[in-house]
C-alpha cells in the first residue's frame, strides 16, 4: 500500500498499540491469518476421522465434536501434569498461569533468569521447539511483573504429543536453565 507520509502520520493507529511508532506497522490491524482460516475446511473431515477411530457411529456433529474434544483435553492434561510438576519443583523459574493441569490448555510460559529468547535458542540443538518473547502480551508480562525485553519462554504441545516427547522436554530445560 502507498500512503503519503503526512496523511499515514495523520491517521489513527489501527494495529497493536505498541507498534504505533512504526508507520508501516500502524496500517496492520493483526487480523485473520487467512492460512489458518483455509485450513479450517480440513478441521471438520479431522475431528470425524479421530471419532470414527475411538468412537461408535454418531450422527450429531456437535457431539462428534465435543467427545473428541474432551479426549484431546484428557490427554493433554495427563502430559501436561509432569511438565508443571518439574517446574514447579524448579526454584529458578516462575510458572506463569495456573499452576495445575486441570483446566489449562498445553501451552506453558515461564520466566526465569536467563532471557526467554536465548533459553528458546537453547533448546534448538536439543531437538526441542519452543519460544522466547512477549508474544503481544506485552500489558500482560508487565502486570504479572515480567520485563517483557526479558520476556517469557513458551513450551506449547497438543494432543498428538507423546510421553517420550514431554520427558525429552524435560531433559533438555534440565541443560538450558
Amino acid at each position: 500500500m502507498y500512503i503519503n507520509r503526512t496523511l499515514a502520520d495523520a491517521l489513527p493507529n489501527q494495529g497493536h498499540y505498541f507498534n504505533e511508532g512504526v508507520r508501516y506497522k500502524r496500517f496492520t490491524p493483526a487480523g485473520p491469518d487467512h492460512a489458518q482460516v483455509a485450513a479450517s475446511a480440513g478441521m471438520a473431515d479431522y475431528i470425524d476421522a479421530v471419532h470414527g477411530h475411538h468412537f461408535g457411529a454418531e450422527s450429531d456433529a456437535a457431539a462428534r465434536g465435543r467427545a473428541v474434544a474432551g479426549l484431546q483435553r484428557s490427554h493433554e492434561g495427563a502430559l501436561l501434569a509432569p511438565l508443571l510438576d518439574y517446574l514447579r519443583g524448579r526454584n529458578d523459574v516462575r510458572l506463569l498461569g495456573p499452576r495445575e493441569a486441570e483446566g489449562r490448555v498445553p501451552t506453558v510460559a515461564v520466566s526465569a533468569a536467563k532471557p526467554a529468547g536465548a533459553l528458546a535458542d537453547a533448546l534448538v540443538p536439543l531437538g526441542i521447539m519452543a519460544g522466547g518473547g512477549d508474544f503481544y502480551a506485552v500489558r500482560l508480562l508487565k502486570a504479572m511483573g515480567v520485563d517483557p525485553e526479558h520476556g517469557a519462554l513458551r513450551l506449547s504441545f497438543v494432543h498428538y504429543t507423546n510421553e517420550a516427547e514431554v520427558a525429552k522436554l524435560i531433559g533438555a530445560l534440565d541443560r538450558v536453565l
